[in-house]
């Protein structure tokens, strides 16, 4: 049976992705944005990006791999587990590897000691500036270690900084909670009362915010294991399993609440809620991240995915198609955006310093120094977006999606022969 497509999710996917990369490119690195305070906070709600994926991560899995048969109504899974993973894991992997070898000689050539990878504990940055943010090189042993834990895809697990390619934790991530799904789906598919589940995951996923809201410390080790701990991050994906639940069983009752009127308000509770939060950043501050980077946007992040979800444009349109290969590539989004930020602020700073030389006159040789003391323009920014998109884009079908046909092509036949599903 053809699975039916979800063009707004594949379209939220890529707006997902393309908040991050304002979020991490743009907010503070240029000087006029950051003289707009109430547009920087609106810039500064990266989290929502990040776990709004995880949501639509779980709701798309599940209605890809979850099957009900006819006969018993049972929930299964529609593959072997180990088919299931090493299909996940050759979607996941490549991304991260080959971003993973474009990072590493950009960071090790960034420092200022050439050579050394530089790392800065990660705290909460809403919080008091009282801790020591100073980079620090990682030295021989920890950067075995860290391309230990990157190359097993566990660097998410590390909960004072991250290294390399710092989104890339959401890959890790990721590959955790695929581990997780092929035990869950079956679960949350036999589950007649998704509305409680989805109450019961919400509550647990805020119990870890409300202890460091009110014993706010600004720990290292604390912010870590709330901010990417996949552990403590498993509840969104959940959620978002329990809501491909929710929407199996009351799709038509939700349809039918849509169209007489509840739109307008599931609207304004996905924009106040960001909203809130970007009010949140520019006024209070402090442990209050904790709770809304944890668990008060979740409501809003599953009303976000239901409703592209419910949904439903042609999904043959030109609109559907672009749509569809914008979203596939959001994780290459993910995980190029930095290293390609590095790249383009280099190639900028030479190409603006050069223009100097050539319209003033002066000596080549000042190029580097002249390029080390320019800023980046911000008309610039939207060929840097450009270069993100078309990038990506390429680096998913021409590179990724073939690595991924090899490896499902040398694993997924052998592992079917040894492990069938049972029918």
């Amino acid at each position: 049976m053809m699975r039916e497509k979800f063009v707004a999710l594949d379209w939220l996917r890529f707006a997902l992705a393309m908040y991050l990369v304002l979020f991490h490119t743009l907010k503070d690195a240029y000087p006029p944005i950051r003289e707009l305070p109430v547009l920087h906070s609106l810039l500064s709600i990266g989290f929502f990006s990040t776990s709004t994926f995880f949501v639509l991560s779980g709701f798309l899995l599940t209605h890809v791999y979850l099957r009900r048969p006819d006969n018993d109504g049972a929930a299964r899974l529609g593959t072997g587990k180990g088919v299931f993973w090493i299909k996940r894991f050759a979607s996941l992997y490549p991304i991260h590897i080959f971003a993973l070898l474009i990072a590493l000689p950009l960071m090790m050539s960034n420092s200022a000691s050439t050579g050394d990878i530089m790392v800065a504990p990660n705290t909460n940055v809403w919080g008091p500036d009282e801790l020591d943010h100073a980079e620090r090189p990682l030295g021989a042993s920890g950067m075995l270690t860290n391309l230990g834990l990157h190359l097993t895809l566990t660097h998410a697990w590390n909960p004072i900084y991250t290294a390399f390619n710092s989104p890339s934790w959401s890959l890790s991530a990721l590959m955790f909670f695929y581990l997780v799904f092929p035990f869950a789906a079956p679960l949350i598919g036999r589950n007649r009362r998704p509305t409680l589940l989805l109450a019961a995951l919400l509550g647990v996923y805020l119990i870890p915010a409300l202890i460091v809201f009110f014993g706010f410390s600004n720990s290292v080790i604390g912010h870590g294991l709330l901010h990417r701990n996949p552990l403590i991050r498993l509840p969104e994906f959940l959620a978002g399993m329990t809501l491909h639940r929710l929407w199996v069983l009351h799709r038509t009752t939700l349809q039918a609440w849509m169209r007489s009127g509840w739109l307008p308000a599931a609207l304004l509770l996905i924009a106040g809620s960001f909203s809130l939060a970007a009010w949140a950043h520019l006024s209070v501050r402090g442990p209050w991240y904790y709770l809304f980077h944890n668990g008060l946007l979740l409501p809003s992040q599953l009303v976000l995915v239901l409703l592209c979800a419910l949904y439903q444009p042609d999904p043959e349109s030109r609109l559907a198609k672009l749509g569809q290969r914008l979203g596939v590539a959001s994780l290459s989004i993910f995980a190029l955006h930095i290293p390609l930020n590095l790249i383009a602020s280099r190639a900028e700073k030479l190409l603006m310093s050069a223009i100097e030389i050539v319209t003033s006159e002066a000596s080549w040789s000042m190029l580097i120094p002249l390029a080390s003391d320019t800023h980046r323009s911000l008309w610039l920014y939207p060929v840097f977006l450009f270069v993100v998109v078309a990038g990506s884009v390429l680096f998913q079908e021409q590179l990724v999606n073939r690595t991924r046909q090899w490896i499902i092509r040398h694993s997924v036949d052998r592992q079917r022969f040894r492990h069938p599903v049972s029918r």
